[in-house]
C-alpha cells in the first residue's frame, strides 16, 4: 500500500429513520439503480480520490456487509473491517476505532448513508496539509429542512468559523455533508477526549471544538448531486436520480 489517504466508512448505526427497508438490509446496502450505496461511496473513494485502502466500521447487520464486499479485492480497493460494540457513544466513536489503522495518513471519512453523483468531490484532495486539521465538504442549499437534518456551516473565504449538528435556526444557505478529509491529529485529540471520560461525541461538534480552540478547518465546494439518506422518501429519490441519469447518458 502506498502513503495515499485511508478511507472510512462508518456504518455501524442501525438507520431508524430509513425504516421499514432498514428492518430486511443495512441502510448502505440499499440499492440504488443496482448497486448498494456502500458500493458508490468505495467508486468515489478508489476512483476520484486515489485510495487503495479502506476501512468500515460495522455494527448493525455488520456480516451482511462484510459478506457483500470481502477483502475488497472486487471492488479494487483492500477492505478492513472493525467492530463497534459502543453505538450510544456517537459515532465518532466509529472513527477513532479506525486511529490505529492510519500509521500518519490523511484520511477521508463518508458515511455510507450519504449519496453523491456526478461531482467534484475529487478536488478534495487538494486540502491536504499537515497546517489543516480538516476539510469539510459544504454545498448551498435553498431548503433550511433538509441543513437542520445535517449541520449548517459559517465560513469565511475558504475557512470555517463554525459547525451546528441538527440546527433549530439556519442563518445561511450553507449546508453541511458528512465528507470530512482529517489530519491523524484529529483522531489523536479524538481519542484523548473519550480517554477523559466523556461518554458520547458528536463528531461534527467536535470539530467546531476544534475550530474554537483556534485550529483551522477548511471548507470545499461540492458541486453535485447528493443526497442525505435519511428517511424513505429520500432513499426512492436518490435511486429515481440514479436511474434518470444513467438513462439519459445512455441517450
Amino acid at each position: 500500500m502506498t502513503k495515499s489517504m485511508i478511507g472510512i466508512i462508518p456504518a455501524a448505526g442501525s438507520g431508524v429513520r430509513a425504516r421499514p427497508y432498514s428492518y430486511e438490509i443495512h441502510k448502505g446496502l440499499f440499492e440504488i439503480d443496482g448497486r448498494s450505496n456502500i458500493a458508490r461511496t468505495i467508486d468515489i473513494m478508489r476512483d476520484d480520490l486515489d485510495i487503495e485502502e479502506v476501512v468500515i466500521i460495522l455494527g448493525y447487520m455488520g456480516d451482511a456487509i462484510r459478506d457483500t464486499f470481502g477483502d475488497g479485492a472486487d471492488f479494487g480497493v483492500s477492505i478492513k473491517y472493525i467492530e463497534n460494540s459502543h453505538l450510544d457513544r456517537g459515532w465518532a466513536w466509529s472513527v477513532v476505532l479506525a486511529k490505529h489503522l492510519l500509521a500518519g495518513r490523511h484520511a477521508c471519512i463518508m458515511l455510507s448513508d450519504e449519496f453523491y453523483l456526478n461531482t467534484n468531490i475529487g478536488e478534495i484532495k487538494s486540502s491536504v496539509s499537515d497546517d489543516n486539521m480538516v476539510t469539510v465538504a459544504v454545498k448551498r442549499e435553498q431548503d433550511e429542512s433538509l441543513i437542520k437534518k445535517n449541520f449548517s456551516v459559517e465560513r469565511s473565504d475558504d475557512r470555517i468559523i463554525r459547525l451546528v449538528e441538527n440546527p433549530v435556526t439556519v442563518n445561511n444557505d450553507i449546508l453541511g455533508m458528512a465528507t470530512f478529509i482529517v489530519n491523524p491529529k484529529v483522531l489523536t485529540a479524538l481519542e484523548e477526549a473519550f480517554d477523559q471520560g466523556r461518554p458520547s461525541i458528536e463528531f461534527v461538534n467536535f470539530i467546531d471544538e476544534l475550530i474554537r480552540d483556534g485550529h483551522t478547518v477548511k471548507a470545499f465546494d461540492f458541486e453535485g448531486e447528493y443526497i442525505n439518506l435519511n428517511d424513505v422518501a429520500s432513499l426512492e429519490a436518490a435511486n429515481d436520480m440514479a436511474i434518470r441519469e444513467r438513462l439519459n447518458s445512455s441517450k
